[in-house]
């Protein structure tokens, strides 16, 4: 199962990532920082993370 988890894009804006199997870091390759981000704070998603999610269950 995939968690998502709220951190920062390339420009440092918060979006919602989704985490690997081993929650340590996303799908995109950015490390999971510990320090938690306000979940409030955005409704935009790493297109990257979704690429690969997308991959991911339709190869399940």
């Amino acid at each position: 199962m995939h968690e998502m988890w709220c951190g920062a894009d390339t420009s440092g804006e918060p979006v919602w990532h989704v985490l690997t199997t081993d929650r340590t870091t996303t799908l995109c390759g950015v490390e999971k920082e510990d320090e938690p981000r306000r979940r409030d704070a955005t409704d935009r998603h790493c297109f990257p993370c979704m690429e690969s999610f997308q991959e991911v269950v339709e190869a399940g």
